[in-house]
């Protein structure tokens, strides 16, 4: 994988980022929520640790390395992460055709667990009116979305380790 300066900043877990699943997904998704408000937000990545979340900034990542599935799963190799969230403004298509925008949360845990959350936005990122937010868990048995998830596992199984230089707060 190539170099790539990144933007990453640190957040305490306690007391938001706490709880149970849907504790964890209410709180990253209200965070979206929030940046949503400003406009349409960029891409971010949230690694979640004992005692921290990494906050990523995807956008330079999805501009240097096409594969933006192995992009991810890159940082569930970091020791002791427990969680991978990714947030932000996906297209959703069908059969190659765009058919609109989704403000979107998932969460994988390394243990293969799922959570996520979705609203339909319209231009230029308003949420649609009457659309409601919709959540769906795998321990609900609902079907994982495709092209999210098994982060970890594809870390597992390609061996990554991601190499993340500087302090919290630096840029990387």
């Amino acid at each position: 994988m190539p170099r790539v300066k990144l933007r990453i900043s640190h957040l305490s877990r306690q007391p938001r980022f706490c709880g149970d699943d849907d504790a964890l997904g209410a709180e990253v998704w209200s965070e979206l929520d929030r940046h949503l408000q400003r406009g349409v937000p960029r891409p971010a990545v949230l690694t979640i640790f004992p005692e921290v979340v990494q906050v990523v900034d995807l956008s330079p990542l999805l501009i240097a390395v096409p594969d933006h599935h192995r992009a991810v799963s890159s940082f569930a190799s970091q020791n002791g992460a427990e969680a991978i969230a990714l947030a932000g403004v996906l297209l959703r298509r069908r059969a190659g055709a765009v058919l609109g925008r989704d403000a979107v949360v998932f969460i994988e845990w390394s243990d293969g667990r799922w959570w996520w959350c979705r609203r339909p936005l319209g231009v230029p990122g308003t949420p649609v009116a009457d659309a409601d937010d919709t959540v769906e868990r795998a321990v609900e048995g609902a079907a994982k979305p495709m092209g999210l998830g098994g982060w970890f596992g594809r870390a597992r199984f390609e061996q990554m380790r991601i190499q993340l230089d500087g302090r919290p707060g630096e840029v990387n």
